[in-house]
């Protein structure tokens, strides 16, 4: 039974480091080497759907059964993983078989160099990108296994905290794709840009935040991320979207804290088992 939960532990840890990672080297890197412009270019544009489309905005939610499969994939692997420099073993995997020597014509890839038609430039500019993500996966991963078995109190707190951030994201994620499909935005000519995924971003701190300020009831901590979260849409919408929607500003963060309360019970009720 001990030894289910820690296998379920690592699947939804590599699921965590795997979106978190995505999340960031994808933001960085998209304004670093110019995603938006390249994927205009001629061959490119045939390859990929639009750079700003909503297919963009969906993915940092597939991005959820990516890492599922990866923490399923590396449960044999977990004992290689755990040795000396097992990181660095683990992200030359990731750079020898599923990027360079990927069986499929991708970008950044031999097989794509030799029988796809993409510029022969264009297979180096999301290469920084996946390297350094799978790198900083890898590490986190590594890290992981190789910590002490009982972690504090607070660093366990501090680990939830990241969870429910990631909850928070996905939950934002998820409601925007339903507001998409509602208000049957196609998916070429959606307006899911950087600026649209940024709007998401203190929502998300507050929660993490409000998760480590542990003077204050679950409710008291659902009704303040509430309120933080509906005035921050209302002030970003306002001045950088120039397009405020009241429906979603006020629906968005109750699925969100919803969702937020439920995590909040499932870890309550965990350690009430414990005990």
């Amino acid at each position: 039974m001990e030894k289910s939960k820690k296998t379920i532990s690592f699947v939804l840890y590599v699921t965590f480091a795997h979106v978190i990672t995505y999340f960031i080297c994808g933001v960085i890197f998209s304004q670093l080497m110019g995603y938006s412009e390249w994927w205009k270019q001629p061959v490119v544009c045939d390859y990929f759907r639009t750079f700003d489309g909503a297919a963009s905005a969906a993915g940092p939610f597939i991005q959820i059964i990516r890492g599922l499969l990866y923490g399923l994939i590396l449960i044999p692997l977990i004992d290689f993983i755990k040795q000396k420099s097992g990181w660095l073993k683990l992200w030359l995997l990731f750079v020898g078989i599923g990027i360079i020597g990927a069986p499929a014509a991708a970008p950044s890839s031999i097989e794509g160099v030799v029988y796809s038609k993409l510029p022969f430039a264009f297979h180096f500019v999301g290469l920084p990108e996946i390297c350094s993500q799978t790198l900083l996966f890898s590490v986190l991963v590594y890290r992981h296994l190789n910590s002490t078995e009982e972690k504090s109190e607070k660093s366990k707190n501090l680990i939830r905290a990241f969870y429910a951030a990631i909850i928070v994201f996905m939950g934002y994620a998820v409601i925007s794709i339903i507001f998409a499909v509602v208000q049957n935005v196609a998916i070429e000519s959606g307006s899911a840009d950087i600026r649209v995924l940024a709007q998401f971003l203190l929502p998300v701190i507050f929660a993490f935040v409000l998760w480590l300020i542990n003077r204050y009831k679950p409710i008291v901590k659902i009704v303040v991320l509430y309120v933080l979260s509906v005035i921050s849409f209302v002030i970003y919408q306002s001045l950088v979207l120039h397009d405020l929607s009241f429906i979603y500003v006020f629906a968005a963060p109750l699925f969100t804290t919803a969702l937020y309360f439920l995590f909040m019970k499932i870890c309550a009720k965990r350690d009430t088992i414990k005990e």
